[in-house]
């Protein structure tokens, strides 16, 4: 894919300097009583971030999650003139964008508007809350900066057409599901599909890694038996757990046995860690999944994963 280069001057690391930017925000979420609770960040080898509460009982489907704090612009002016990010007489906008490829959703909400003539260390008041049900996987959230109000008298290299954005202050990749799964389960909410089923999306298995991206398992909410199989509690919720799970990586493993990297998935060949062929090599040689036949595979992945249930493990 050709890269795109962008005609117009953005917000760049010198810009950023001369802005002299000030950024606290966090996330949280709202308790019963509508008071905010807010999520540790973490982030993992891919530097996405993941968030917890410190008793790990906050649950992004139940309650959902949301972005507070204050960015402060120490010298916004200097984003104005001839030689900078806009001429003098434009206006600039701050927003909260989101994009979230898996759930096919997508926003903007803007939050302020800044001039030439705007004083030092102005405070924009960042609160914004994603309601459950709304966003499920990856979910990309940043603070941008836009051209507002084009100028009368734009300059060579200056934005003229609203709405563009001109970069970004501060960004996040945010998995909302199953951030400490090994297998990459997301959970949906459509009443009109199953209580499960497998979307799959990779090319190159010994090279994308084993995330929602590229394979995915959903959990849908609104069946009747969601509940049983998100938090098994009885002997007859862990089994029916075991069985959605181990007919969703059955249906995983023999849609790879069909490519043609699969004899180098088994024999760990040129696989790249974290890969979905060294996950998968991973499973045969560590937990003894037998991949022979169906019939096998079947057999050892409910044997396996039942025995994990038992002594806790999952």
């Amino acid at each position: 894919m050709a890269n795109k280069v962008s005609m117009n001057r953005l917000y760049d690391e010198a810009m950023e300097e001369l802005l002299n930017v000030s950024i606290d925000l966090q996330f949280f979420y709202k308790d019963e009583d509508g008071s905010k609770q807010v999520l540790n960040q973490t982030e993992d080898y891919e530097y996405k971030t993941l968030l917890s509460n410190d008793d790990d009982s906050w649950d992004y489907v139940e309650k959902g999650f949301g972005l507070s704090g204050n960015v402060i612009l120490g010298s916004p002016s200097s984003m104005f003139g001839p030689t900078q990010l806009v001429n003098a007489d434009a206006e600039l906008g701050f927003a909260l964008q989101w994009l979230s490829k898996q759930s096919s959703q997508r926003g903007v909400i803007p939050f302020a508007t800044i001039t030439s003539t705007t004083p030092n260390d102005v405070i924009i008041p960042i609160d914004y809350y994603f309601l459950n049900d709304k966003l499920f996987g990856e979910v990309h959230i940043s603070l941008v900066v836009y051209l507002k109000k084009a100028s009368r008298n734009s300059m060579r290299g200056q934005a003229q057409l609203p709405g563009t954005i001109l970069g970004r202050l501060v960004e996040w990749d945010v998995i909302l599901d199953g951030s400490g799964s090994t297998f990459p389960i997301v959970v949906v909410n459509e009443p009109d599909k199953p209580l499960w089923f497998v979307d799959f999306n990779y090319s190159e298995p010994l090279v994308e890694p084993f995330d929602k991206e590229y394979i995915a398992i959903y959990l849908n909410k609104a069946h009747v038996a969601f509940r049983s199989i998100q938090k098994p509690k009885t002997k007859l919720d862990q089994a029916l757990y075991v069985e959605f799970l181990a007919s969703a990586l059955q249906l995983v493993l023999q849609n790879l046995m069909e490519c043609p990297d699969w004899q180098d998935i088994q024999d760990g060949r040129n696989c790249e860690e974290g890969s979905i062929g060294q996950v998968m090599h991973y499973f045969k040689t560590t937990l003894s999944w037998d991949f022979d036949t169906p019939e096998k595979l079947a057999m050892s992945l409910r044997k396996d994963l039942e025995t994990r249930v038992k002594i806790g493990e999952m």
